[in-house]
C-alpha cells in the first residue's frame, strides 16, 4: 500500500513527446561537429567575397554607364547598390542551393540507413521528429548561412559608403532574404518525406531555385504566389528603392504561407507512412 501512494501518474503532452531529446541529437549534427565553421567560411566566404570584389576594385566600377551612376545618386551609391545587390539578389540564390544541398539527406538519407525506423519506434512521436529537424536546421541556416554573411556584409557596404548603411531596410531586405531561405529548407525537407531518391528532391528544389525567376517572366502571375521575387525584392527594399506594395507582400506571404503548407502536408504524409 505504501508503495502504491508514493506512484504518481505523470501527463506528458502527448504531440511533441521526444522533441527536446531530437532536438539536442540535430543540434549535435551542426554544432558538435566541424559543420558550423566549414560552413560559416565557405558561405561567408562565398558572398562577402564577391561583394568585397565589386565594392573594392576599382575595374568594376569602370563597367558602369554614365547614365546608370547617374540614376544611382553617383558612383559611390552606384557601386553600394551593386554590393547590396550582391548581397541579396546572389546571395538568395547561393543560400537557396546551399540549404537544398545540406539537408536533402536530412530525412532521406536516415529513412534509407534505417535510422528514422529505429528512432520512431522509440517513445518519440513523428510530429516530434519532423520539427526537431526543422528547429535546428533553421537555427544553423539562420546563424551561419544568413546571419553571419548579412553582419559583415553590412559592414563591408558601410565602409564602402563611409558612414553606416541605413539599418531599417537593411533589416528589412535580411527579413526577406531570410524568408526566402527558410522556404527552400522546408521545401527540401518535406521532399524528403515525399521522394525515396534524391533526384526529384534536387530536381524539384534546385529547379524552382534556379528556374523559377526565368519560368515566373515567362507567366508573370506566378511571381506573385511563389517566393520567386523576393531576390529582387529583398535587394530593392534594402537599397531604399520603391517598391510596389504587390510586389512587396505577395510574395513574402506566398514564401510564408508555402512554408507553413509544406510543413503540415509533410506532417500528415509522416503519420501516414508505415516503417
Amino acid at each position: 500500500m505504501t508503495s502504491e501512494r508514493n506512484v504518481q501518474s505523470v501527463k506528458e503532452w502527448r504531440h511533441p513527446r521526444g522533441f527536446a531529446n531530437l532536438l539536442r541529437k540535430e543540434n549535435r549534427a551542426w554544432w558538435g561537429t566541424r559543420r558550423w565553421w566549414l560552413n560559416a567560411l565557405v558561405w561567408t566566404g562565398l558572398i562577402c567575397g564577391l561583394m568585397a570584389n565589386m565594392l573594392f576594385v576599382p575595374t568594376i566600377a569602370a563597367l558602369a554607364s554614365e547614365a546608370e551612376i547617374e540614376q544611382a545618386g553617383g558612383l559611390t551609391a552606384y557601386i553600394v547598390q551593386m554590393g547590396a545587390g550582391v548581397l541579396f539578389e546572389f546571395g538568395a540564390v547561393a543560400l537557396a542551393i546551399g540549404v537544398v544541398i545540406l539537408t536533402q539527406d536530412a530525412i532521406l538519407g536516415e529513412r534509407q540507413n534505417g535510422l528514422t525506423e529505429w528512432l520512431l519506434s522509440q517513445p518519440v512521436t513523428r510530429q516530434a521528429y519532423l520539427l526537431a529537424k526543422l528547429v535546428a536546421n533553421s537555427l544553423a541556416v539562420l546563424v551561419l548561412l544568413v546571419g553571419l554573411p548579412a553582419a559583415i556584409g553590412y559592414g563591408l557596404l558601410s565602409i564602402r559608403l563611409g558612414a553606416a548603411f541605413p539599418i531599417p531596410p537593411f533589416l528589412m531586405g535580411v527579413g526577406a532574404l531570410t524568408l526566402h531561405t527558410l522556404f527552400y529548407l522546408t521545401l527540401t525537407l518535406s521532399l524528403g518525406i515525399f521522394f525515396n531518391s534524391r533526384a526529384p528532391i534536387l530536381g524539384v528544389a534546385l529547379g524552382s531555385a534556379l528556374g523559377g525567376a526565368l519560368l515566373g517572366s515567362l507567366f508573370q502571375p506566378l511571381l506573385y504566389v511563389t517566393p520567386w521575387m523576393l531576390p529582387k525584392v529583398s535587394a530593392l527594399v534594402a537599397n531604399s528603392q520603391a517598391v510596389p506594395a504587390s510586389m512587396l507582400w505577395a510574395p513574402l506571404a506566398a514564401a510564408l504561407l508555402w512554408s507553413l503548407l509544406l510543413v503540415g502536408v509533410a506532417l500528415v504524409r509522416l503519420e501516414q507512412m508505415e516503417f
